[in-house]
């Protein structure tokens, strides 16, 4: 039995290696390949955006938010803010900062939400005030109320580059397949602001940040770039997303319990919900497609566009992360039929499988892992010098991953010339060298951090919490 588990532990963390290791070599032999041209202002125009502004107690962080979405390098799009029944002083930042004027609320209700109580409008600016429903609540309102061909999600503590739109848009004036195009966040804790433009920002010395950073480009960047290579990424982030408002009516929207769409009822039970609404609607805005023969692709853009406040302590990562896991428990949940289907294509084939295996049930095979080499150490099965060589291969192979991500990640930018390079946090040897170290760090400590805050939000799952789990902001550092 012994020799059983360890073969099928060996067959499965070999998996995982190449998986990982197929992702980071697609991404070294493509992102050198990747251009950042626009095409016209004519063309844009053509494709004009409503931003969608969901928010929820921001007022930390709001007002320059807005300012910066106003000041977006795009011909044709409005910014949509819905405030989802704030306590905070949110609402009254935004009144008392733009010239607002009450209009005409009646709209035609496409997708069911809470009740709206006033709308406002001030130039390009529109602020929807609706008793809470949540996240996703929120986005629905703004669809209801938008007649633009694209939908842009935005968090509210989320901040972009001028040409970001540009950028995130270009792929579905490309290829008339692509449905859902997001992009690379960056960590936007300590910048520095000036004139609705981020300043040159140094390394954060917060060991939680810098270990989040390392994340979003080793495990976020790589797996999901990788994933849009071959048409199976199944999640866009909810903090900067496009989306075409067509596709968006016509699955019922995002979900919540209360949304009563056609589609929604036919492939999920009464009341299904899930906290990670940006994950469940690009899997079933996959499902419909493959469903009905019709030709579908997402793309992940691997430049960091989107800026946004990640945890500074344990205590708040620990609650993103338990809601993080849990929406995947809710989304695999909800669309259970898809594994292993082949009429889903890579999605039901690998993206599925993929998810459940080696990231759902990723923090149990883990803690099993430690369990059996404990015993199997212990009584004289397993050689100890060999679990040691075996440790230092995989860390090494973590730290080479990192490195060469960062090097990739710099050289493209540099190519490029982007805008949004000043705000890079590893441009300089001493950055790299630092990231170097703190991720092989992070493998005896942020990995176990992570397996524990996981295991929670499994524990929520089955227990059917929904928690959102709001972590404080601190806002964009310092204003000048």
């Amino acid at each position: 039995m012994v020799r059983i588990l360890e073969n099928l532990l060996i067959l499965y963390y070999v998996f995982y290696f190449l998986i990982d290791w197929t992702f980071m070599i697609i991404f070294m032999k493509s992102i050198k390949n990747e251009n950042v041209g626009f095409t016209t202002d004519d063309k844009f125009a053509d494709f004009p955006v409503s931003i969608i502004v969901p928010a929820f107690n921001e007022e930390i962080t709001i007002l320059h938010s807005v300012k910066m979405l106003l000041a977006l390098d795009y011909p044709n799009y409005e910014v949509i803010v819905v405030n989802d029944g704030s306590k905070d002083n949110t609402l009254n930042i935004l009144l008392q900062n733009y010239s607002f004027s009450e209009i005409n609320k009646s709209f035609e209700e496409i997708i069911h939400t809470e009740k709206i109580k006033k709308i406002y409008k001030s130039d390009n600016l529109i602020l929807i005030d609706k008793e809470n429903g949540g996240k996703a609540d929120s986005i629905n309102a703004g669809i209801n109320f938008s007649k633009n061909r694209i939908i842009c999600t935005i968090d509210a503590d989320s901040i972009l580059d001028e040409k970001a739109l540009k950028q995130t848009v270009q792929p579905i004036i490309n290829d008339e397949n692509v449905f859902v195009s997001g992009g690379q966040l960056a960590v936007a804790n300590g910048i520095q602001i000036r004139n609705n433009k981020i300043l040159k920002s140094e390394l954060p010395k917060n060991i939680w940040v810098q270990w989040q950073i390392i994340e979003y480009i080793k495990s976020f960047l790589i797996a999901r770039y990788g994933m849009s290579k071959i048409n199976s990424i199944m999640i866009m982030s909810g903090a900067f997303s496009v989306y075409k408002r067509r596709d968006l009516l016509v699955i019922g929207g995002f979900l919540t319990k209360d949304n009563d769409s056609d589609y929604i009822r036919k492939i999920a039970s009464n009341g299904s919900q899930t906290i990670c609404e940006d994950m469940e609607v690009v899997v079933r805005l996959w499902r419909y497609f493959y469903e009905n023969d019709v030709k579908a692709k997402a793309v992940f853009l691997p430049h960091p566009i989107c800026w946004t406040e990640v945890p500074d302590n344990p205590r708040f990562l620990l609650k993103q992360r338990n809601r993080w896991h849990r929406g995947l428990a809710e989304t695999l949940k909800i669309h259970k039929t898809m594994m292993f289907e082949p009429k889903y294509k890579m999605i039901g084939l690998f993206a599925f499988p993929y998810y459940f295996f080696f990231e759902l049930l990723s923090p149990l095979i883990k803690i099993f892992t430690l369990v059996f080499l404990i015993y199997a150490t212990f009584a004289g099965l397993l050689n100890q010098a060999w679990i040691l060589l075996t440790v230092i291969f995989t860390t090494l192979a973590s730290a080479i991953i990192t490195s060469l991500s960062t090097v990739f990640i710099e050289e493209w930018s540099l190519k490029n010339k982007l805008t949004s390079y000043d705000a890079l946090r590893y441009k300089t040897g001493k950055d790299w060298v630092l990231l170097l170290f703190v991720s092989i760090l992070g493998d005896f400590i942020y990995a176990p951090f992570k397996i524990f805050a996981q295991i929670s939000g499994l524990k929520d799952f089955i227990n059917k919490k929904n928690e959102w789990y709001k972590f404080s902001r601190k806002g964009f550092g310092k204003k000048e």
